[in-house]
């Protein structure tokens, strides 16, 4: 149902009294900075159980955001004149023994965990079929290099090797969008393949050969059986029907060459066993009309509510500069900062727009659900949109905004090039409020704008900064810096106001940057300093460090917070990709040279590194 195209029923009556309550609750605070931290002190609470997708907590958190928005004003946009968009998401899935994979001809039984392992997009469907060995399972016309080239997959098993030609990657290690899994998968897929097997290159020097680990959360199936299979499981099969070794096939395919071919005679049938846990989950959306022509239009504001629940920590840790394994008990991650904050500012960004007189353009404000498991309820609201896409102007997302730095007034802004004219907005807007904007050296696609990007719909996202607590049951509502998260929903406020009122609409811009890595795709790193980057391009020489890991090898050189990275070895270092980049060929235990700058002055320190895993 489209917001343009019908009024919705509103019903405020039972939201306003639960309102009411949760006011009562959180003291009714009467400035912003008060109000915004109020939020966060019920949000992050451990009554909410840190809001994972399917809790109890979660219910709260949303129906905490339906109340406020009822009780400032907003009208519901949601489903049947509700607040709320709800659909069904799966939140985990379980490996059973009920996976299996055989060859004809094979003489050994073929085990899960062992010789090969589901991927947490792989569909549940049973297949049989040939096997066709694809190459990197790659078309890529720029380079005149096309892994199908006169071969049949209909009916057959797609069998790869992941990755892409090794001279294919950047300066900084990034591979190519070629590179990654989901674009191979329907590479194949829209071949005909029954079923995709994806084995691991040759392995660098010191490391071995391993399956991935099979994540329980937050993957979408991809509509077709895929496996990750060992070397040793896929050479013996390839060179059994005369192919030639993983070894020979990979090199030829570096240097350029043609390498896809059947294997003969041979029959694989297979399935994947999961046990599926779902739930229904609601984004919660309210909205403020515009008035004039130009009402039909949308500014979108959001911000996820959701986050980890309660589960193991599961950020590195190290001891003596090397990481640990640690057996910790489940616990509660409240996520006062990610993202708490951020829908504080959502709701108070709320209550200004109410109590201003109507906008020129409407406003729609949405707190989305399922973003730590993978952008879900972005993704499914612009697939379902209640403004149409082509009537949203741009998209605005707070996440992480409640730890801005005590006497550094600087706030990252990803995305400032993807939208014409957004810098002649958010300079002024920050000085209004008393910030300084860091643009992001990328457009920034983890968190819930990425969906309205990749709909070619300008969007910008607000962010405080790194910090250790990150995703760690330590990022509590004491953390907060509520005067800062503050200034920051001001700003959003003003840029949205600003977007509301213009005549001209933003023109969305593709961002062309050596630097940034704009697929998706994941560099793959052997070493770690055990460091936090900044990802602001502030202007200022070097990379920042936002945080250091206690006992990691950065600290022990005598690293800090706030430090500047200016050159590692050799390396010129000027934003965090020059980082990723000056370390990609070092290997653990080396010890390399780094240079930073602290209070204007110059350092060098010597940093161990760890290995990545």
């Amino acid at each position: 149902m489209s917001i343009v195209d019908c009024r919705i029923k509103v019903s405020h009556r039972v939201f306003a009294a639960l309102a009411t309550a949760f006011l009562l609750a959180a003291g009714c605070a009467s400035s912003l900075e008060q109000r915004f931290q109020n939020h966060i002190n019920y949000l992050a609470s451990d009554k909410l159980e840190g809001r994972g997708v399917g809790s109890r907590g979660i219910e709260l958190a949303a129906d905490y955001i339906a109340g406020q928005f009822a009780a400032i004003g907003l009208e519901p946009a949601g489903d049947d004149g509700t607040y709320f968009q709800t659909f069904p998401l799966t939140l985990h899935r379980t490996l059973t023994d009920e996976s299996r994979l055989a060859f004809s001809g094979d003489k050994v039984e073929r085990r899960q965990g062992t010789d090969f392992i589901p991927f947490n997009f792989s569909s549940e469907d049973s297949f049989s079929g040939g096997v066709v060995f694809c190459g990197y399972g790659i078309s890529n016309p720029d380079k005149t290099y096309d892994d199908y080239k006169d071969i049949d997959l209909t009916g057959k098993v797609a069998l790869m090797l992941d990755g892409e030609p090794s001279s294919w990657a950047d300066e900084s290690g990034n591979p190519t969008r070629h590179a990654m899994q989901r674009n191979k998968v329907y590479n194949a897929k829209d071949r005909g393949a029954v079923a995709i097997f994806i084995v691991s290159p040759k392995p660098a020097e010191g490391e071995t050969d391993r399956l991935t680990e099979f994540v329980a959360e937050g993957a979408d199936a991809y509509g077709i059986p895929a496996f990750h299979i060992t070397r040793a499981f896929a050479d013996d099969r390839l060179t059994a029907a005369r192919v030639g070794s993983l070894d020979e096939l990979q090199q030829k395919l570096d240097a350029g060459g043609f390498a896809s071919s059947d294997l003969a005679h041979a029959q694989v049938t297979g399935q994947a066993g999961f046990k599926k846990t779902s739930a229904q989950t609601r984004n919660v959306l309210g909205i403020r009309r515009g008035v004039g022509p130009h009402a039909d239009e949308f500014v979108v504001i959001g911000a996820h509510y959701d986050h980890l629940g309660i589960r193991k920590p599961m950020m590195r840790k190290f001891k003596a500069g090397k990481l640990v394994a640690e057996d910790v008990r489940p616990q509660i991650h409240n996520g006062a900062d990610d993202n708490a904050s951020g829908t504080s500012g959502l709701i108070e960004i709320g209550r200004m727009f109410a109590a201003a007189p109507p906008p020129g353009r409407g406003i729609l404000f949405i707190a989305f659900t399922g973003e730590e498991s993978g952008l879900h309820g972005s993704k499914y609201y612009i697939e379902h949109p209640v403004v149409p896409v082509d009537h949203t102007v741009a998209m605005l997302n707070m996440d992480m905004i409640g730890r801005l730095k005590p006497g550094d007034d600087h706030v990252t802004v990803f995305g400032v090039q993807c939208g014409k004219g957004f810098t002649d907005i958010l300079e002024p807007a920050g000085r209004a409020a008393g910030l300084t904007i860091a643009p992001a050296v990328d457009e920034g696609g983890r968190s819930d704008h990425a969906p309205f990007v990749r709909k070619q719909i300008p969007s910008l996202h607000f962010f405080s900064g790194n910090h250790p607590d990150y995703h760690q049951p330590t990022d509590d509502a004491d953390k907060i810096n509520a005067a800062g998260g503050a200034k920051i929903a001001r700003l959003v406020y003003d840029v949205a106001k600003d977007l509301a009122a213009r005549e001209g609409r933003p023109e969305f811009q593709v961002v062309k940057s050596e630097k940034k890595e704009p697929t998706g795709a994941t560099p793959t790193f052997r070493v770690v300093m055990g460091l936090s980057p900044n990802y602001a391009d502030d202007g200022k020489p070097g990379m920042g460090v936002d945080a250091v890991s206690p006992e990691g090898p950065a600290e022990l050189a005598g690293m800090k917070a706030g430090d500047r990275i200016i050159r590692i070895g050799g390396k010129s270092v000027a934003n965090v990709y020059d980082y990723m980049a000056a370390t990609r060929n070092n290997k653990a235990g080396e010890t390399v040279d780094v240079l930073i700058l602290r209070d204007g002055q110059e350092q060098m320190l010597k940093v161990t590194l760890a290995p990545a895993r």
